[in-house]
């Protein structure tokens, strides 16, 4: 592991890439929910096709992105995609504005795979930017900023169409989504004019393209499997990722449930059950943001294996406390920030540590079989939170088996994390 570290770390690089991975989070979420509030009001349910769509271009091309991201400079690569960012929001914009659903989704595709090539790239910089000693801290900030966006992005979007439903009528629900993609067409050209204030970093590999870079997934993964710290690092992240993906979905359910009074393709159950999704994902997600603080300044020196322990342990606790008291209540509002904010301290440390062990001529690789994994238990995610719509169990039994699963995971990491970290 190369621990080497320019004397003074260039900080303002650090919090330019920051602004530009929210930025970026912030947007592809927006979108999301842009689009998944559009469903709400055409009677469509889009959150399960779009969190699949998320999350496939990560499983289809994860090694490919790995190795533009050793073989090239990883600033390129990342002001290549900022600008790929741009051009999808306008296309996205043009098709709500023409009123076709299925442009928009296209262009969405096109985002998602941005995201995939976005991500090793971006990942890969922040040990290049901060070295390993501040790679804790780093690593931290910028998982809390992105929940930061994915926050802005979820309750903004189910907000601003509420809002703007509420003003224009019942018949103005492509406007109310065109508009604020358009908003975030403008910002993402902002973002890509600070994108080329990073340095540049020399590229780790010189491994020439090769065609089983298409098909060598099993590859990757088996180079991250024999490293017990990768592995054990990568199992606890992708169940992070599971979870978060399923509760959005049981989170969704419960504000629909909450509305299964009132009569189907009612305007005013569409509002209510786009503000009650926005007022569930606030709490969590402000939860999360919370936790990543505390993580982040905890592992700002060093990365330490008690801060997940304990975060795995609050989010087993969070979950069987959320099957547990009434929907609406205090104590369900508490019990959803209490299992967002012991969430992200169990992620912060186990991200870190990903990052900082891999050796820098494998990091891209290691991210990208990372990113396999964690999107791999996206789509699982779906699958299972789907299913267990489908078999009837309500959301509080849905959140009983997530505690059960969540208590299994911490007891895992528990007698494996702290050997990882000695």
């Amino acid at each position: 592991m190369n621990t080497t570290e320019s004397p003074k770390t260039p900080w303002r690089s650090f919090w330019s890439l920051t602004v530009i991975q929210s930025m970026n989070s912030l947007n592809e979420k927006g979108v999301q929910f842009l689009l998944i509030a559009l469903g709400i009001w055409m009677s469509r349910e889009l959150q399960y096709p779009l969190s699949v769509l998320i999350v496939l271009p990560f499983v289809l091309f994860s090694p490919l992105g790995g190795w533009l991201a050793d073989r090239y400079c990883k600033t390129r690569l990342l002001q290549a995609m900022v600008l790929l960012q741009v051009l999808v929001l306008a296309g996205m914009t043009a098709g709500l504005f023409l009123h076709n659903l299925y442009i928009a989704i296209g262009f969405f595709t096109v985002f998602c795979v941005q995201a995939m090539f976005f991500s090793p790239a971006k990942k890969g910089l922040v040990k290049d930017i901060v070295g390993s000693q501040h790679i804790g801290f780093a690593s931290g900030i910028l998982e809390i900023t992105s929940m930061l966006a994915l926050l802005i992005g979820q309750i903004g979007a189910l907000s601003i169409v509420y809002f703007l439903l509420t003003r224009w009528g019942s018949n103005a629900g492509f406007e109310a989504a065109a508009w604020p993609c358009a908003v975030a067409t403008c910002g993402a050209v902002v973002v890509l004019l600070l994108s080329l204030t990073i340095p540049r970093f020399k590229a780790q590999s010189r491994q020439p393209f090769r065609r089983s870079l298409l098909w060598e997934h099993f590859t990757q993964l088996r180079m991250l499997w024999r490293n017990p710290v990768l592995r054990n690092s990568e199992i606890g992240i992708g169940y992070f990722w599971f979870i978060a993906g399923t509760m959005m979905l049981v989170a969704l359910q419960m504000a629909s449930d909450a509305q299964a009074g009132s009569p189907d393709g009612d305007f005013m159950k569409v509002l209510a059950q786009q503000k009650d999704s926005a007022l569930l994902m606030a709490w969590i997600s402000g939860g999360s943001i919370l936790g990543g603080v505390l993580a982040s300044v905890a592992c700002a020196r060093k990365i330490r294996a008690w801060v997940a322990n304990v975060g795995g342990i609050g989010m087993t606790l969070g979950c069987a406390a959320l099957a547990l008291v009434p929907y609406g209540s205090v104590l369900f509002f508490v019990a959803l920030a209490f299992t967002g904010f012991m969430a992200a301290g169990y992620l912060v440390p186990l991200n870190a540590l990903l990052q900082d062990r891999a050796d820098n001529d494998k990091r891209g690789d290691v991210i990208a079989a990372g990113n396999l994994v964690d999107c791999f238990l996206g789509i699982m995610s779906v699958v299972v939170q789907f299913a267990m719509k489908e078999a009837g169990l309500s959301p509080q039994t849905q959140c009983a088996l997530l505690a059960l699963s969540s208590a299994a995971v911490a007891c895992f990491m528990f007698r494996n994390l702290k050997s990882a970290l000695a």
